[in-house]
């Protein structure tokens, strides 16, 4: 599993800080209400509120190409491989479909392990979400590690 570090930045969603809209984009409330609650989870190292929020079948493609699912993700939380000071969610485009709805923008934040620790970087994501039982669920997502400054 360590040799899977590389992937850190780009497991963490909306932490509880600074989120910002590009002017003109509207987040569906629910899915705001989700991000909030994947945050939280994540900072708290809680599993359980992790799984509520992604599907089932849940996948990302980290910045070191490598493509893993939920429980890989979660099993690096676990390792307290996902800490970040500083961590400010830009979201630039919002775009709702009856099935799905997709996420784009950009993270800034100071990683304290792995890939960039103790720098700024700067990671432009995409978030797919579909509608389930239990509300707009993350069904995968695309980060890449642009920058560290």
């Amino acid at each position: 599993m360590l040799e899977k570090i590389g992937l850190l930045g780009a497991l963490v969603f909306a932490m509880p800080v600074l989120a910002q809209l590009a002017p003109g984009v509207r987040m569906p409330p629910e899915i705001g209400a989700a991000y909030g609650r994947l945050g939280k989870a994540m900072m708290a190292h809680d599993a359980a509120g992790v799984r509520t929020v992604w599907a089932d079948n849940f996948v990302v493609n980290s910045p070191n190409n490598t493509v893993i699912g939920r429980e890989d993700v979660i099993a690096i939380m676990d390792q307290d491989f996902l800490d970040y000071r500083d961590f400010r969610k830009h979201i630039t485009f919002v775009g709702e479909k009856p099935e799905v709805t997709v996420i784009m923008g950009y993270d800034t934040m100071i990683p304290l392990k792995g890939p960039g620790a103790g720098k700024q970087v700067t990671r432009p994501f995409t978030d797919v979400r579909a509608k389930r039982g239990a509300g707009w669920q993350l069904i995968a997502r695309q980060a890449t590690i642009a920058e560290a400054k």
